[in-house]
């Protein structure tokens, strides 16, 4: 399969158990939409072993790519944490229907690593002044499980339409506590109906989210949903 190769620029620590690695081409750039996915491949003498697919964390107007992942016990997960700046990797392009296509009015949810394409699409409506409405609800377990924290501030700062709700489901706070349900979200949003929503995460929880929801009389048409287990 024919891929093209980045160099892992930085591995920042973002989250428990989670690293954002940047990774910069050194050949051709890779096109994807905000929300998509690519195809990491770990390299063994510029031969690739082992591969699986990410979510781009990034906004496809930067050159560099960022990858939001979690370091659990897995094949290329063990090796990825072993890796350091500067080492190679490869990227080849993905897709998915997941993807930000301009919408005004917009309802994000994701709870852990599902936050990685939402970020995509927020950075991509910060960096290209999109005006209009966009409300972002981010379930973590407990304040050291939050991911990106300092720039979900930034980017609200960035373009004031962005609104960003943090809930923990394990621990009290000065925020939102417990899981994201069709009384915050219509606390916050007013009238659901009237947004397109993206929702990321365990496929439990989108199917909590869905009918949630389809109750505050959302068409199940505008909803976007990716998750997994």
């Amino acid at each position: 399969m024919i891929f093209q190769k980045y160099q892992i620029a930085s591995i920042r620590k973002i989250g428990e158990n989670t690293n954002a690695y940047r990774l910069k081409p050194l050949q051709k750039k890779i096109a994807f939409s905000a929300g998509e996915f690519i195809m990491l491949h770990i390299l063994d003498k510029n031969t690739s072993q082992v591969k699986r697919s990410y979510s781009v964390a990034s906004s496809p107007d930067n050159d560099e790519i960022e990858l939001c992942i979690k370091l659990v016990d897995g094949e290329l997960t063990s090796r990825l944490a072993k890796l350091h700046e500067g080492e190679v990797v490869g990227i080849h392009k993905g897709g998915g229907h997941f993807t930000y296509n301009g919408e005004k009015k917009c309802g994000f949810i994701a709870g852990g690593t599902g936050i990685a394409p939402i970020m995509g699409m927020l950075r991509t409506i910060a960096g290209r002044k999109i005006q209009g409405k966009f409300v972002f609800f981010c379930s973590a377990r407990t304040k050291s499980s939050i991911l990106y924290e300092k720039e979900l501030k930034e980017l609200q700062k960035e373009n004031p339409g962005i609104k960003v709700i943090q809930t923990l489901t394990r621990e009290k706070w000065t925020g939102e506590s417990g899981r994201v349900d069709a009384e915050m979200i219509k606390r916050h949003v007013g009238n659901p109906s009237e947004f397109s929503w993206w929702i990321c995460g365990p496929l439990a929880m989108i199917k909590s989210m869905r009918e949630h929801l389809a109750s505050l009389g959302t068409d199940p048409k505008k909803i976007k949903m990716e998750g997994w287990g």
